[in-house]
């Protein structure tokens, strides 16, 4: 791991070593488009590839790194940090300076670590992790007129100089229905957790199931991990008189423990996935697939694993272990940083150069910013099977065409 320095107020400068990692076939691209609307003719984002980048004329450029280095989250905060160090290592930028400092528990503590380093010089914050952090500390950031890229899937924590790194529930839900839809599935049901989670989820299915002419024969809201048994349910999984199934799909946007929950209570009444197909969003990718018999053949939207794959092996060759899914986020963002201090203007013009229309490629697959700062992602369809998840539908590689 890579040492730190404490120094005053709280921020802590890396210091670094003189290596710069090689991470082959990893990108981060940007399309130096006009800011205009694309067309089918648009070129897709030509890549800057993760070698060392021509320092900045004059002076130091300062990027603050803010995440929880203690409490519940510290560890999850650790890989985040590593991930951003291990980008500014690959791009070889000797003249950026990292400021670091602990976001802490609460949201309190994330708005002191955020003006430590904008205190200390940083032109832009990378992190916290949390809505809850993000809204707190985002007025520190504004006041100064300096961007956030920070680490939520609450889209009212964005907006007004601060974008979002995460994956929406939304943009998920939208993607896998349109798939299901397109391969002849009009009739669907949902089975969703309580909570602010499934309140996005369950609106934007309704959204989804909707805009591509099905039908929401069922939806049914329940504590995560606690779906209990019932008539209805038993009915739905239950061929009818006709001997059709009620509905062709159950989405269940829940992964991990509580998918493993969802799928045992459906086992119980008699569940059979080759006759209804269970559809889910990002958060399977963390779970065990393949192990659980009623998920195989599900399918579900996320970025498509190989990159990070890549970006995993590197990761682990450096640091000594596997990170989370999320510290890709966070090596992406610092890349990105790094890309618009490059920009003329530097970190100032920074709005003109996020609001690329044409987006950028990173570990997680293409993305781009929302005038409101939330995030697209350009999403890869994945099915469940034995040996883990196979890729269905490729991820685009250009925005163009994609109706976003």
């Amino acid at each position: 791991m890579h040492p730190l320095a404490k120094t005053a107020a709280g921020v802590r400068r890396p210091l670094f070593r003189s290596s710069v990692f090689a991470l082959a076939g990893l990108v981060l691209a940007a399309c130096t488009g006009s800011g205009g609307n694309t067309t089918a003719s648009a070129p897709s984002p030509s890549p800057i590839t993760a070698a060392p980048i021509a320092p900045a004329p004059t002076g130091n450029i300062q990027i603050g790194v803010v995440m929880p280095a203690t409490g519940q989250a510290a560890t999850v905060g650790q890989a985040l940090q590593n991930a951003a160090q291990l980008a500014l290592f690959d791009l070889g930028a000797p003249d950026i300076e990292l400021l670091q400092a602990d976001a802490g528990a609460s949201a309190a503590t994330a708005v002191g670590a955020t003006q430590n380093v904008l205190g200390s010089g940083a032109g832009l914050v990378i992190g916290p992790l949390g809505a809850t952090s993000v809204k707190a500390a985002a007025g520190e950031a504004r006041r100064r007129g300096v961007p956030m890229l920070g680490f939520s899937t609450d889209r009212s924590a964005a907006g007004n100089g601060v974008y979002l790194m995460g994956f929406m529930p939304e943009e998920q839900v939208s993607a896998i229905v349109a798939y299901a839809a397109g391969a002849g599935m009009t009739r669907f049901a949902a089975l969703l957790p309580s909570g602010a989670y499934g309140d996005v989820a369950a609106a934007a299915f309704d959204l989804a199931v909707g805009a591509n002419g099905g039908t929401v024969v069922h939806s049914e809201r329940y504590r995560s991990g606690n779906l209990q048994p019932s008539d209805t349910l038993r009915a739905l999984v239950t061929p009818g008189p006709d001997g059709r199934m009620p509905v062709d799909a159950i989405f269940v946007p829940e992964g991990g423990a509580a998918l493993r929950q969802v799928t045992a209570t459906l086992a119980g009444l008699g569940f059979d996935g080759r006759s209804i197909r269970l559809l889910g969003t990002d958060q399977w990718s963390g779970s065990d697939l393949g192990s659980d018999p009623l998920t195989l053949g599900g399918w579900f939207a996320g970025p498509a694993p190989d990159r990070f794959e890549r970006f995993a092996g590197h990761y682990q060759s450096t640091f000594g272990d596997r990170p989370p899914r999320i510290a890709a986020q966070a090596y992406d963002a610092m890349t990105l940083a790094v890309l618009l201090a490059r920009q003329p203007g530097g970190f100032a013009d920074s709005v003109r150069g996020l609001a690329s229309p044409d987006g950028f490629a990173g570990v997680d697959g293409l993305f781009r910013f929302r005038a409101d700062g939330t995030p697209q992602h350009g999403l890869a369809i994945l099915e469940v099977t034995g040996s883990g998840p196979r890729v269905i539908r490729p991820a685009p590689d250009t925005f163009v065409g994609q109706g976003f």
